[in-house]
């Protein structure tokens, strides 16, 4: 499993589907076991204000993970939180077969994100996960709730034209 706010892996992905829903998670958690390389991902979002059932289009991309850009990603995205919102996360699980957490964020402009993500180690060349994030605050009437689904596999040993730490978006 991979994390990485820019795609770097499909929680990374699934990371991303809200600005505000970054995840602060402790800078000694080491990388899942998966194998290195060219992973794709496929992240499907579904919105309470777009009504029940109603989302955008599938977004697929692909990332050159290794433990280095895991890592680096992990320190970026701790960084970036504490710039741009004050988060905690709670609830950190993680072992050979999942990694999940709680988080919450609240930023000056009096906006609030409570979320949940929980990701499925399906061997060393697959994962799926979810994401849920409920959002409030002057601009909501009502809290409003987001959450993704993803799929992410192993390519590849080599990453060809993807640079670790970055991800590249598969167009239709």
């Amino acid at each position: 499993m991979r994390i990485r706010l820019t795609a770097v892996a499909p929680l990374s992905l699934l990371l991303s589907f809200a600005a505000c829903a970054v995840a602060q998670i402790p800078a000694g958690i080491t990388p899942p076991p998966i194998r290195m390389g060219l992973w794709q991902s496929t992240v499907s979002m579904q919105s309470g204000a777009m009504g029940p059932g109603r989302g955008g289009a599938p977004s697929t991309h692909q990332s050159c993970m290794t433990p280095d850009s895991w890592k680096d990603a992990m320190q970026k995205m701790q960084s970036r939180q504490q710039q741009q919102a004050n988060c905690t996360t709670s609830n950190l699980q993680q072992d050979s077969h999942k990694i999940s957490f709680d988080g919450q964020c609240s930023v000056e402009q009096g906006y609030n994100v409570t979320y949940h993500v929980e990701m499925f180690l399906d061997g060393d060349t697959a994962m799926h996960g979810t994401s849920t994030a409920r959002m409030s605050g002057p601009m909501f009437p009502q809290p409003m709730t987001m959450s993704s689904t993803i799929s992410s596999k192993w390519l590849s040993a080599e990453c060809g034209d993807v640079k670790p730490g970055e991800s590249k978006p598969l167009h239709p």
